[in-house]
């Protein structure tokens, strides 16, 4: 499932106008749209989701049209079946959490009773430890429980994409790295594209597995390689191939003869043809890799552990970026925090071990020329 656009809108006020042409093609499950404010980044969010009615062009989402100004084609927000998160979360005041997060699956007239509930509501407020606080209203919670209310309000209509505007953009720094980290293992397991836009590299950092920067209402860059998220890029061949009961693990061997577990949907499986002896990729952000120094002491559960040298040691204002030479050839860069860096006493040329999951690898095949 991807998205396909190509749209123009013109936007005027009495004191501009601005045009909006916008045409991409992504089958990423993120996909960031980045720029400053006013480029046109809300403008082409609210098209894709129907809030917005482009002047012309065409929308659509895994080859199902969405809007198509040369067929007469608009469908209506709600029948598009994406979840979306406002900027400030639009939460209703008056509403208590569970009534908040109910109002997407409402029908009828006037708001859902106080004490709605529902599988659908139970699952996402328990999803987002929000129990507790159920019956409170926005006011009452703090940043990060309006925020997991609002993403609650946005999957619990289980959608087939999930559109996300700005969404850390209220919430202070300290605050923004933790919801940060809870939405990436969110999105991890419900497996559902994501389309983001934000101006803050570090959202890039986190989500952008493709990148399409908006600039004056055009997009100036497609796919733009990342500062640190697809900085690992393991070339290989699928050793083995395992059958789950919902997602299936493919076994990459790379340089050297090591291998990389990743674990894909049947569907993704199929579209790329991964069966044994194929060529394929793993893309894993720098940011998902957990580096031990003393790794024979230790047992842990994820399933790649690449040991290796410290070759380059690169401190930042805030982070630090590690490479370690893997045997056999190629390398692993993490990026830690620099307290982290601190505690293990890095240094060049001494032994690490490069440890990741098997849901923070990307598989990836090379597209065949037309």
């Amino acid at each position: 499932m991807g998205f396909q656009v190509d749209i123009e809108k013109t936007v005027r006020s009495a004191q501009r106008s601005f045009e909006l042409r916008v045409r991409f093609e992504t089958t990423a499950r993120r996909t960031v749209i980045f720029g400053p404010s006013g480029s046109g980044k809300s403008l082409t969010l609210q098209a894709l989701a129907g809030l917005l009615k482009p002047d012309r062009g065409r929308i659509a989402f895994g080859g199902e049209a969405l809007f198509d100004s040369a067929h007469g084609v608009d469908m209506p927000a709600r029948a598009r079946g994406f979840g979306y998160l406002f900027q400030d979360y639009a939460l209703f005041p008056k509403l208590n959490v569970r009534q908040n997060i109910a109002f997407a699956l409402h029908r009828g007239i006037g708001n859902p009773s106080a004490d709605v509930g529902g599988a659908a509501v139970d699952r996402w407020l328990a999803t987002f430890e929000l129990d507790e606080v159920a019956s409170q209203r926005p006011g009452e919670l703090s940043g990060g429980q309006r925020q997991r209310t609002a993403l609650a309000r946005a999957l619990v209509n289980s959608p087939r994409a999930l559109l996300l505007d700005e969404p850390f953009s209220a919430l202070d720094p300290a605050l923004r790295q933790r919801m940060r980290k809870e939405l990436d293992e969110l999105l991890k397991r419900i497996d559902i594209p994501v389309m983001m836009i934000t101006h803050d590299p570090d959202d890039l950092e986190w989500f952008g597995d493709a990148a399409l920067q908006l600039r004056d209402g055009t997009i100036a860059a497609e796919n733009a390689p990342m500062k640190t998220s697809a900085r690992n890029n393991f070339a290989g061949s699928v050793a083995a191939i395992r059958a789950g009961a919902i997602n299936d693990e493919i076994e990459l061997e790379i340089a050297g003869g090591l291998r990389i577990v990743a674990t894909v949907t049947r569907e993704s499986r199929d579209a790329l043809n991964l069966v044994p002896g194929a060529k394929a990729f793993a893309l894993v952000k720098a940011s998902s890799i957990i580096l031990v120094t003393e790794a024979e002491d230790v047992r842990l559960s994820a399933r790649n552990q690449l040991a290796g040298l410290v070759t380059h040691i690169n401190p930042g204002a805030i982070n630090t970026e590690v490479v370690v030479d893997l045997p056999g050839g190629g390398s692993v860069s993490a990026v830690i925090t620099n307290q982290s860096a601190k505690q293990l006493a890095l240094v060049v040329g001494g032994a690490a071990t490069a440890v990741f999951k098997a849901s923070s690898v990307i598989v990836g095949v090379a597209a065949k020329a037309a």
